[in-house]
């Protein structure tokens, strides 16, 4: 299947969700002045509605929005709803690994992006490689050991980016290309091939 073809048709997916969910948003209460139903049962009934509608965007967006792009070393990387773009360095960007995401059945798979850094490029997201990180990610972990080995005076940082989607397989290429000094994991490798082998 072509990936890029894939990631249209998710995009494409997710747009008609929000226009749908915001033709709904705003025709309930037209619907419920319409038909002279102002009480406080169907006030109550629509405020819950209406709440519900607002998580269910905002789960939806947090999943699916992931904005990047590349510029002279450097990925500027915006993923999930109102948070705040990542400067990421390429060349502080030290090992890459995937994580496949569990209950996917389609043939392209979705996935998560690992990313080992020694730089925490001052931003939230990036979070120090603790015990509990190091437990679930044990092949990073062990790439982690060997570069702590090396520098022990060197603090250590990871991020997980795990919205986007498909895109994300844009988003790893672009990750491939652009930080040539990283180790790329096995699994990450075979998620690289399959895009270039299917953009159609």
């Amino acid at each position: 299947m072509n990936i890029n073809k894939a990631i249209r048709k998710q995009i494409k997916s997710y747009k008609r969700f929000m226009l749908s969910m915001c033709f709904v948003f705003f025709a309930l209460p037209s619907i419920l002045m319409f038909y002279k139903k102002v009480t406080i049962f169907y006030i109550s009934y629509l405020a819950l509605i209406e709440a519900m509608i607002l998580i269910s965007v905002i789960i939806s967006s947090n999943r699916e929005i992931l904005k990047f792009q590349y510029e002279t070393g450097k990925i500027k990387l915006k993923s999930g709803l109102n948070s705040e773009s990542i400067h990421i360095v390429c060349s502080k960007i030290l090992y890459v690994d995937i994580e496949l995401i569990d209950g996917e059945k389609r043939k392209i798979q979705d996935f998560k992006i690992i990313l080992l850094s020694n730089s925490k490029f001052k931003n939230k997201k990036m979070r120090k490689v603790d015990y509990d990180f190091m437990k679930k990610y044990t092949l990073v972990a062990y790439h982690y050991k060997i570069f702590k080995s090396r520098k022990p005076e060197d603090e250590f940082y990871y991020i997980i980016v795990s919205s986007g989607g498909l895109i994300k397989y844009r988003l790893l290429n672009t990750i491939f290309k652009g930080c040539v000094y990283a180790g790329f994991s096995e699994a990450a490798i075979e998620r690289i091939k399959l895009y270039r082998d299917n953009l159609g």
